[in-house]
């Protein structure tokens, strides 16, 4: 996840849900998690940590109804916010349609928050996510990217594709367009990246090159928004 709605609706939202969650049998419920590493913290193609390592973790709880909200975690290194971490939150609801739920979707409001930094720094995202097979496509929306009272969209396909046992070749694109794009490049722009994944032990490792289509003049090679083509490794483990 990295960026991008009104601060007090999250905080309602994920209230009511957590209202929800303790009046629901712990039966029906699930909490889970994933903590993980990774050379390079790129979100939407764009480096977060300045081209530098990144610990990420992740906690949510999910019911049977479909309703789930957590919070996602990464140290950052940027010159937009006078902090080192970022810390979101997120809620929403889950379901599957068509025969045999074929297609499953998810409607997500995440709330991006940087601890130490004043209240300029947090907005709202909303996102509706589709998964069918092997694609996952998803629409992300915000009114008030960085605050500053201006949109941002962002569509996104990815693919994945196992093609011996435990391996998959993984494809993702997606495009950032609207004000907040214009707002940060004077363009909008596609981010890509291909690779593979699999899992030894127990730890999710993947490989992949991501780049951008950013013009030349948009270029960053090092330090903060560093956008240049990059290989990108990562070890996760979930619980």
């Amino acid at each position: 996840m990295n960026k991008n709605l009104n601060t007090r609706r999250i905080a309602q939202l994920v209230g009511l849900v957590l209202t929800s969650a303790l009046l629901a049998p712990m039966a029906q419920a699930e909490v889970a998690g994933e903590i993980g590493v990774t050379n390079d913290y790129r979100f939407r193609g764009i480096s977060q940590t300045a081209g530098d390592f990144a610990v990420q973790a992740d906690l949510y709880y999910s019911m049977e109804n479909g309703i789930f909200f957590g919070a996602w975690a990464s140290n950052v290194d940027d010159d937009s916010y006078d902090a080192d971490v970022e810390v979101d939150l997120y809620a929403g609801y889950a379901g599957a349609f068509g025969a045999d739920d074929a297609v499953e979707y998810d409607v997500t409001l995440t709330y991006y928050t940087y601890p130490g930094q004043d209240d300029s720094s947090r907005y709202l995202e909303a996102s509706v996510g589709f998964y069918y097979e092997n694609f996952h496509f998803a629409q992300w929306y915000t009114n008030n990217y960085a605050n500053a009272d201006i949109d941002m969209h962002y569509s996104e396909l990815n693919y994945s594709y196992e093609f011996v046992e435990n391996w998959s070749i993984d494809a993702h694109v997606g495009y950032s367009y609207g004000d907040g794009a214009d707002f940060d490049w004077g363009e909008s722009y596609m981010d890509y990246s291909v690779g593979v994944s699999t899992e030894v032990a127990g730890v999710g490792l993947s490989l992949a090159w991501l780049d951008t289509n950013l013009s030349s003049d948009n270029e960053i090679k090092d330090g903060p928004f560093t956008n240049k083509g990059t290989i990108l490794f990562s070890a996760s483990y979930a619980f």
